[in-house]
């Protein structure tokens, strides 16, 4: 069953981090945060929310009752909760009016408030709910990344694109490693635009462009292709890429992105707006100390719940996955086996390995990746994406 999904309105970082933490089903799961703006409409709009927070500390000004009511006329199928430090009778009354559900104190317990969400969603599930809601694409973000350079991620995000397209999905592929990206090489694209000529059209940001400045490999996969040189990266903010996954969210069922080896602006937008963050490294000491380092920053950001560690380049001998989800106290969600061979063959194709190699072990565990990752986010399993062929026989066993 997919998680109830949960968007907190707040400008307020830290009663973001206050509802966040407040909330600890297995049901339920904040999708994002948003503000009191066009740019939060738009987030909500490609996020589809079952359940809007609105937090607010002190008196609750109009604009916020005029964006929640401009927000339920444009948003389909969810329900507004105002949690707030005042609560009176006049409060309540104005809040109806504005179409909230409930009016709660900030310092509700989780246990309450899940509680109140839980029978609220079932009333309107029942009441109202269209019927057609579960057919609405509910995008996951996934944010590939890692400290260090030299460790795989791209390939482990070109390829986990190519399986999830192979799986039915639509997947959306951007390259965010502005400087010293390789998606276009490794893909054997040519592209005419890149994102920074997205990000300048006078149009600005829109389905339409996307779709026009992006490519559609022949995985099925379209991707947005880096600048052409490092120097264009300075024309790319924060804020960009942020807006890019907004739009696309409501266009594609996966959103994967390649970062660079480091935190910068752009980086961390992407973090923050990814539902989770593949951590890719090699099992040798310096990638154990700086996963290490990468880590902590992204705990201090309040981001270390989406994480989830790959191994690549794995060769035994080494530090063990066991060893590194013991440092961690993370498991280890794949672990791709080291294959020069077919990394350097499909390098030469153009072609990820997942297609140019379909049988090689790195595609079974890039492909039983992809799984862990629909059944993760839809609570469906899905059959393996590379079945070996039975061979046919005028026989049968005895």
């Amino acid at each position: 069953m997919e998680k109830l999904n949960i968007v907190v309105l707040s400008t307020d970082l830290d009663l973001r981090i206050q509802v966040k933490n407040s909330i600890n089903s297995e049901r339920m799961v904040i999708a994002g945060f948003a503000d009191f703006n066009d740019a939060g409409l738009i987030k909500l709009s490609g996020l589809y929310p079952d359940v809007i927070i609105v937090a607010v500390k002190g008196p609750v000004e109009d604009h916020v009752f005029n964006f929640v009511q401009h927000v339920l006329s444009t948003v389909q199928n969810c329900f507004v909760l105002l949690m707030n430090d005042r609560i009176d009778v006049d409060l309540v009354n104005k809040a109806a009016q504005y179409g909230f559900r409930r009016v709660l104190t900030l310092d509700t317990q989780p246990a309450e408030l899940e509680d109140i969400i839980s029978k609220i969603y079932s009333l309107e599930l029942e009441r109202n709910m269209d019927k057609n809601a579960s057919k609405r694409v509910r995008s996951k973000v996934i944010s590939v990344f890692g400290g260090k350079g030299g460790t795989g991620k791209t390939t482990v995000a070109i390829n986990l694109a190519a399986a999830l397209s192979k799986a039915g999905k639509r997947v959306f592929l951007i390259d965010a490693d502005l400087q010293f990206g390789d998606v276009a090489l490794a893909m054997d694209i040519e592209p005419k635009d890149t994102i920074v000529e997205l990000v300048q059209d006078r149009n600005g940001v829109t389905i339409e462009n996307i779709n026009s400045f992006s490519i559609v490999h022949n995985t099925g996969v379209t991707v947005l292709c880096g600048p052409d040189s490092p120097e264009f990266s300075e024309y790319i903010t924060g804020e960009d890429i942020e807006r890019i996954i907004d739009i696309a969210r409501p266009y594609f069922e996966y959103i994967i992105v390649d970062l660079p080896p480091s935190f910068n602006d752009y980086s961390i937008a992407a973090l923050e707006n990814s539902n989770d963050i593949l951590m890719v490294y090699n099992n040798d000491i310096l990638s154990l100390r700086n996963a290490k380092a990468c880590i902590t920053i992204l705990e201090k950001l309040h981001l270390k719940d989406k994480v989830e560690i790959v191994i690549n380049k794995n060769l035994q001998g080494l530090i063990s996955v066991r060893d590194f989800e013991k440092m961690f106290n993370m498991s280890v969600i794949a672990s791709v086996p080291h294959d020069v061979k077919a990394a350097t063959a499909s390098i030469n194709k153009g072609l990820p390995i997942f297609v140019a190699h379909s049988k090689s072990l790195i595609s079974k565990e890039i492909g039983n990746l992809a799984n862990k990752i629909i059944q993760k986010h839809t609570g469906i399993l899905p059959i393996d994406m590379i079945q070996p062929k039975k061979r046919f026989s005028l026989f049968k066993k005895a």
